[in-house]
């Protein structure tokens, strides 16, 4: 913005004819070019000189060149912008062409891009051009770091800041962390399956009683060994309002297709006794009927009496016939209902009977998952003194810092680094914690230290007893 400001002060021509106006002289304007020039570099940083670019370095071009046929400044817009050294190292520039810049220092590229200039496009003299990095190409860092990976370049880098920036050193307190996170983790899940394990015991009780059809529940004594825990006295309360619910529940059913029945036989009682009268009233209509066509044979009756009589036997019949199928519905529906009573049973019974198996193997699986959760409980609980006991010898060892710099022929040079060290963009930075002497005396190679670990299939632990007291694990 500076250099903008000072060149509008003269007279500047961009790409366009000379506006006539006269500068104060040649000497002043040739001055100006040379200030221009000099602050755009110098507004580089401080080891700019010396700075190699490379690839994925972001570059700021600025070409200027004095006419002194027009007393004027040209500036030349299709070049001042800014660039990226692609991954080939070089730079596609209009006017100027392919330009390497890979190992090139940022003088060094601005004379090559103004040879360029002047031999593309015959200038009686070389413009001044000035280059600048506005971002480097980034580092890189691994290890034993908070964070690693792919970073930005700062000016003036050390490996104390790389390793700052990359969240500082991962220290031995994580895995001490993650051991009381394991403990902690495990005694929550360990209560967690005891509380399940003891609502299991609860339900698989009430569902035996069903089943036997008894007249309450019979606890285990895994249960009414704490019948003065709260949490297990209301577990087993709501599991016996939950039986009594089911049963009079069930009851009240059975009773209701009890008493149907019961309606059902009074009325097949009713029927019969019905039909009994009907079969007399028919064999006193027949017996009159027959005395009455005896006299009309005779002459000595009407006719209208006899078949006034043979209307009421057929009526009396129909009557019966009513009766009689009546009869056999409602011996039908008894029959229906003593049906119904036994699918209810038993479709109670094997809804009883199916619980009870997923709640063993519910069972069954917790128990599973208690010794595990034992087993990993007691490991962590091993290892952490162990770690304790180590920590704070670990912590004395001086890390190492290797430093690998990518050279302009694609070789790679490593070197080892001290926290002052100079970081340079494209670097990779290697941070590691070697294992102090007395740890590796002690159980010789971290594979051998890994090997000291508890075998879990020689840990004498009660997982029952873990989860069915729901106690911590020890």
């Amino acid at each position: 913005m500076f250099i903008h400001r000072l060149l509008s002060s003269r007279s500047i021509e961009r790409r366009g004819p000379s506006h006539g106006k006269k500068s104060a002289g040649t000497g002043t304007v040739l001055t100006i070019c040379a200030a221009s020039a000099s602050l755009l570099l110098a507004l580089g940083p401080a080891h700019s000189d010396d700075y190699r670019l490379g690839a994925q370095d972001k570059i700021r071009i600025k070409v200027y060149e004095w006419r002194a046929s027009r007393d004027a400044v040209f500036e030349w817009t299709a070049l001042n912008d800014m660039f990226v050294v692609n991954s080939a190292g070089s730079l596609s520039l209009q006017l100027a062409g392919e330009i390497e810049a890979a190992g090139r220092t940022t003088s060094e590229l601005a004379g090559i891009i103004g040879d360029a200039l002047v031999h593309n496009m015959g200038l009686g003299r070389r413009p001044d051009t000035a280059v600048e990095v506005v971002q480097y190409r980034p580092f890189y860092i691994l290890g034993q770091v908070a964070q690693s990976g792919e970073f930005a370049y700062r000016p003036g880098l050390t490996v104390l800041q790389a390793v700052g920036i990359a969240g500082g050193l991962r220290t031995r307190e994580e895995r001490m962390d993650r051991y009381e996170r394991e403990i902690i983790q495990g005694q929550g899940e360990a209560k967690l399956i005891g509380l399940s394990k003891v609502n299991l015991l609860a339900r698989k009780a009430r569902l035996e009683a069903e089943l036997a059809q008894s007249e309450s529940i019979a606890f285990p004594p895994e249960l009414t060994a704490y019948r003065d825990n709260s949490d297990v006295a209301i577990l087993m309360q709501q599991e016996q309002a939950i039986f009594q619910a089911r049963r009079e529940g069930l009851e009240t059913q059975v009773r209701a297709l009890n008493n149907l029945r019961d309606f059902l036989e009074k009325e097949v009682t009713s029927l019969g006794a019905q039909l009994t009268f009907l079969d007399k009233q028919i064999e006193l209509v027949q017996k009159e009927l027959g005395s009455v066509s005896a006299l009309v044979n005779k002459g000595l009756a009407a006719a209208p009496r006899e078949l006034s009589l043979e209307r009421a036997l057929a009526q009396v019949q129909s009557e019966r016939l009513a009766a009689e199928t009546g009869l056999l519905r409602s011996r039908q529906e008894i029959s229906r209902t003593d049906i119904q009573i036994i699918e209810l049973q038993d479709t109670r019974r094997n809804e009883i009977t199916a619980a009870l198996r997923d709640t063993q193997a519910e069972l069954d699986t917790l128990d599973r998952k208690a010794e595990t959760t034992a087993r990993l409980i007691y490991e962590s609980e091993l290892a952490a003194p162990r770690l304790l006991a180590q920590r704070a010898r670990m912590e004395q060892a001086e890390p190492l810092y290797t430093i690998y710099r990518p050279g302009a022929d694609g070789t790679v040079t490593e070197m080892t680094g001290t926290m002052s060290s100079p970081v340079l963009p494209g670097d990779t930075v290697k941070v590691e914690i070697p294992l102090p002497p007395e740890y590796l005396k002690e159980f010789g190679t971290p594979a051998a230290a890994a090997g000291t670990r508890a075998n879990p299939a020689s840990l004498d632990i009660d997982p029952a007893e873990l989860a069915g007291n729901a106690s911590e694990a020890k």
